[in-house]
């Protein structure tokens, strides 16, 4: 099961809405940071991926990138960012 979430960064004006997590079906995705291009990434995913051993990269740079969280620096600015539940899917 996934989540809904809204991503925000007030200093910057950044606001995404993402649907993150992996489903039934044993795919979807997963908001990250770019800390090296300064980019919000999103990343795909299967059932089994374990986002701390994935060696995510970055699409545009190739650089290892980062899963955001409530709390976390935005890439954009560095600000911190509010990631608030909305709702479930499947």
């Amino acid at each position: 099961m996934g989540h809904t979430i809204i991503y925000q960064c007030k200093k910057c004006e950044v606001f995404r809405t993402e649907d993150v997590g992996v489903g039934m079906m044993g795919v979807g995705s997963e908001l990250c940071a770019c800390y090296n291009c300064h980019r919000y990434v999103l990343k795909k995913l299967k059932r089994n991926m374990n986002l701390g051993e994935t060696g995510l990269k970055c699409p545009y740079c190739r650089k290892k990138i980062e899963p955001i969280g409530h709390g976390d620096n935005c890439p954009v600015c560095a600000s911190p960012i509010d990631a608030e539940p909305f709702g479930l899917w499947d």
